[in-house]
């Protein structure tokens, strides 16, 4: 149940951070046990011509991809018992050097990876290479949560070396499950004009519309297990669903409870940042919401979009901007979402 005037007040909120351009446009989706409450303002994108919000327009999620997708389909082949917490990636991937370096290490952030690679000069093979070839810092190795990209384009990998296709697996074992008819990578070309432009590209000289913003993601084809995933608010309202019902959707069972409870859980006690399997949780280092319970969820793509779910009081929120257009230099977004999250988890009774 939503509280009228505290829904008002987000929505007019909102309104407030299109005007003073923090983002074009928003769509966003309050949930609670049963109901669901969705809402767009504002624009799509600015140039080369303005054009306004639509309720069905699909989002580049960037790293959402890593919730999403990756984590999800990691935990459904744990189910399988094709894999288990402490595999080491090398039993899976032969040129994966490193045998101390498990699956937890990837889905916490602990690996010892770096966050990032420059593939700007990079073909696909070029930067697959790179992957493989970056080293393990000892001195970061379970000592250090640091958010990289390169242990999730390892665990995309991983769930392409043992299903055949990590696309074709999340299609049918997360989308399709969860009737999110409208998530995919690689937009098809008769789909383009409903996606939300991102920024100006000086690597590919144009406005991205259709296409994966993330140069890593691009350069591997659009499929990674990092980022390149779009989708729209509805479909994800249907993946918060499942979560705030510990793993049902329509009476299936798509995750186990005991899933959720392993994913939402503190892995890294002691160290610099919360980590939970794939998302951030609520703990001493992670102000997330001031109004959220213990067991809280949380993840954002560079992109502008966001999801937070307070799993224990079952209240959820989805924010999807394209905050990075015309250019990501606009990071007025990333001060206000805790104060945006405020907002939305005290519309929800």
């Amino acid at each position: 149940m939503f509280i009228k005037e505290r829904v008002e007040y987000l929505e007019n909120y909102i309104i407030s951070l299109c005007e003073n351009q923090t983002f074009p446009g928003a769509a966003f989706v309050l949930m609670d046990e049963k109901d669901s409450y969705m809402k767009c303002f504002g624009k799509s994108q600015l140039i080369p011509t303005e054009e306004n919000l639509i309720d069905n327009a699909i989002y580049d999620l960037a790293s959402l991809t890593k919730v999403i997708s990756t984590t999800t389909s990691i935990m459904m082949l744990m189910e399988q018992g094709v894999l288990h917490l402490d595999t080491p990636v090398s039993d899976i991937l032969p040129r994966y050097k490193n045998n101390k370096v498990t699956i937890r290490h990837l889905l916490t952030h602990t690996s010892g990876h770096d966050a990032d690679i420059d593939c700007k000069e990079m073909n696909k093979e070029q930067l697959i290479d790179a992957v493989f070839n970056n080293k393990v810092n000892d001195l970061r190795f379970e000592k250090q949560v640091l958010y990289s990209d390169i242990g999730f384009i390892l665990l995309g990998f991983i769930i392409d070396a043992l299903t055949g296709s990590y696309e074709k697996f999340a299609e049918e074992n997360v989308f399709n499950k969860l009737n999110m008819t409208d998530t995919f990578f690689s937009p098809k070309d008769e789909i383009k004009g409903l996606c939300v432009p991102t920024e100006f590209c000086k690597m590919r000289n144009k406005i991205i519309k259709g296409m994966v913003h993330d140069e890593k993601s691009y350069v591997l084809g659009g499929v990674a297990g990092h980022a390149g995933l779009f989708s729209t608010a509805g479909d994800l309202k249907n993946f918060a669903r499942m979560y705030l019902n510990d793993g049902e959707f329509n009476g299936q069972t798509v995750l186990s409870k005991q899933t959720i409870k392993l994913i939402s859980k503190l892995h890294t006690e002691g160290l610099n940042d919360d980590r939970g399997l794939g998302w951030w949780v609520k703990g001493k280092n992670a102000a997330l919401c001031d109004f959220a319970g213990d067991r809280t969820i949380y993840h954002s793509g560079f992109t502008g979009t966001s999801i937070i779910m307070d799993l224990d009081n079952k209240k959820a929120f989805i924010l999807l901007t394209n905050r990075i257009h015309p250019s990501r230099d606009n990071t007025k977004l990333v001060s206000l979402r805790r104060n945006i999250h405020n907002i939305a988890l005290t519309s929800i009774k």
